[in-house]
């Protein structure tokens, strides 16, 4: 019996090797959901719990070769993997490119040829040409790009639409008989090679070894439970503190912001390693309660820089990203005003990328929740350590009046000039200044550069492509059959007012997503979806009861959906307030 990991980078293909697993004889298959670096940290467990073989798929499993040492399978591209793909994006009017490895871009150039199809293929050796060649194709008009994990990953770092190449059944039958042909040449298992295990691990005391390429080999028990193992190697300050000590090679401690918390971090050089000691410095004091039903964090800090740009062809967004890169010129502040849903946020990341600011932090105050202290807080000990950093503050109409003036005093002391702020704001900041219900002064030293995002109302055109895009983002996390929606269903959601703007669209389609069994999203679909948004929500009494008569699995069930309820059936809200991450919400509902 060959006992194989199967490390999938996306649900719709978790699900297809649930069904799988059911048939095969030869294999105990343990299936986990992991994409790219997350999947490296599941296969680094695994090859100390005594698998023989794992099986991924395209980038992530290209990753875990380089991190493990028993035999790691890639789940291939077929052609009729592409053939599908290809057909899904020919609703798109953009001009796609299709950019992998060989094994993906020599059947498609085939196909693309056969069906007449004018969509460019690219062939790279490596996974650092990705950039480079996404950069050209954007230069050259290019918005929409296929290929595999690492290549859409690319794609939305530089703001291009990526859609993914699912994989289907006969591609991962030939994986599991590649499996049974590699385990008979590789059985031994990988030799354990965690650094000071036995001592390490009984420390309560958080401890991660990180050679001198700055990357983790080794973390205690406390430190995975504390950490997640990427933050802590993409951190720059932590980078920088190995650095520091390999080069002196003298023991050094430094305060360091990760993980929402101050940590002393002592860092000791070991016989061609770094040691780093991790202990509390300041309580984190980011979290507030929002009533008893849930948590939120008023201060977040994001260190990642992948984003998508607004997608649309109208003359109002087009005004829009015009905007965003006369700004992205300088580091002034910019302040972006619009409706809930429209974007606002991913304005405020797209100037912070844009602007070259991909390795500083991005720092989140969420004015709706900011209480007066933490505010008062941040800014005596935060800006100082973290003025190279971007500081979005969302909802700046919501701040207290007193919190208004605390913020414009400390803005007109000059600290402003240390940091790069954007905010964001209602559209009626006009009015609000008039009536005196927002700060004047502050409004007028941050307003200097203003976008305003209109609602999707008066934007209609920008439907077609919004819908394609989230189709197209979403196929790889449900790996339906779905490839496109009818032009009289475009029409039905062209004619909605959407008051929830693009995020309530990005919702309805992934309903749709979710009750579609055809290739293609009809009419009368769209017409029973956007039925239920106009339907007023359910009171609270109305919640599904809890049933304790049953069993744990069963309970877990019911506490899940009436949380789903709770939060308007959104998922990562829901998810959040359960202490789980979405994967692991829609596993559970299954």
């Amino acid at each position: 019996m060959i006992k194989a990991l199967v490390i999938v980078p996306y649900e719709g293909l978790y699900e297809m090797m649930k069904e799988i697993q059911q048939e095969v004889k030869d294999f105990q298959l343990d299936i986990e959901l992991g994409n790219l670096y997350e999947g490296v940290a599941v296969a680094k467990e695994a090859e100390n719990n005594g698998y023989h073989v794992i099986i991924s798929r395209g980038g992530t499993a290209s990753l875990i070769q380089e991190a493990v040492s028993i035999p790691v399978i890639d789940i291939q591209v077929t052609g009729y993997d592409v053939l599908r793909i290809i057909t899904l994006v020919k609703g798109f009017s953009r001009k796609s490119a299709i950019v992998g490895f060989s094994n993906i871009t020599q059947g498609a150039a085939t196909i693309c040829k056969i069906l007449d199809l004018d969509i460019k293929t690219l062939t790279i050796s490596k996974d650092t040409e990705v950039k480079e060649i996404l950069t050209n194709l954007k230069k050259d008009g290019y918005e929409v790009i296929i290929g595999d994990v690492v290549t859409v990953q690319a794609a939305k770092q530089l703001g291009l639409t990526g859609v993914l190449i699912t994989s289907g059944k006969e591609a991962i039958m030939e994986a599991l008989e590649e499996a049974k042909r590699s385990h008979r040449i590789f059985s031994q298992l990988q030799q354990d090679v965690s650094l000071f295990q036995s001592i390490l691990d009984g420390n309560e005391q958080p401890i991660g070894v990180f050679n001198r390429e700055e990357k983790l080999v080794y973390g205690n028990e406390r430190f995975n439970r504390e950490f997640h193992w990427m933050i802590v190697e993409n951190s720059n300050d932590i980078k920088k503190l190995i650095q520091e000590t390999a080069l002196m090679k003298e023991k050094q401690t430094r305060a360091i912001h990760i993980n929402q918390s101050f940590w002393n971090i002592t860092a000791c050089p070991q016989n061609g390693a770094i040691a780093l000691f991790f202990e509390k410095n300041i309580p984190n004091q980011a979290a507030v309660q929002d009533g008893e039903r849930k948590t939120k964090n008023a201060i977040e800090f994001h260190t990642s820089a992948t984003y998508v740009l607004f997608s649309g062809k109208s003359e109002p967004i087009q005004k829009v990203l015009k905007q965003i890169d006369q700004y992205c010129a300088n580091d002034e502040t910019v302040w972006i005003s619009g409706e809930k849903g429209n974007g606002k946020q991913l304005a405020a990341h797209t100037i912070y990328v844009k602007r070259n600011n991909a390795y500083a932090p991005f720092i989140v105050l969420h004015g709706d929740i900011l209480r007066s202290e933490q505010l008062k807080d941040f800014m005596n000990d935060f800006f100082e350590k973290y003025a190279h950093g971007v500081i979005y503050l969302k909802n700046i109409d919501q701040l207290s009046e007193d919190m208004q003036k605390e913020l414009y005093h400390f803005v007109k002391n000059g600290h402003h000039t240390k940091v790069k702020w954007l905010v964001s704001s209602g559209n009626n900041m006009e009015e609000k200044v008039k009536t005196g219900t927002f700060d004047r002064d502050l409004y007028y030293t941050l307003g200097q550069q203003k976008i305003y995002i209109p609602p999707l109302r008066e934007r209609r055109e920008d439907i077609e492509d919004l819908v394609h895009v989230f189709i197209s983002d979403l196929h790889p996390k449900y790996g339906n059959a779905i490839v496109g929606i009818r032009n009289d269903a475009l029409d039905e959601l062209a004619c909605y007012d959407w008051p929830g703007n693009v995020e309530q669209l990005k919702q309805v389609i992934e309903q749709l997503f979710k009750q579609t069994s055809s290739y293609y999203i009809e009419k009368e679909d769209v017409a029973a979806v956007l039925a239920k948004c106009e339907q007023p929500e359910k009171k609270d009494e109305a919640l599904t009861p809890i049933d304790l008569s049953g069993t744990l699995e069963e309970i877990e069930k019911q506490v899940i959906t009436k949380v789903l309820e709770e939060e308007g059936l959104n998922q990562s809200k829901a998810a959040k307030r359960l202490g789980i991450n979405r994967s692991t919400l829609w596993r559970k509902l299954k």
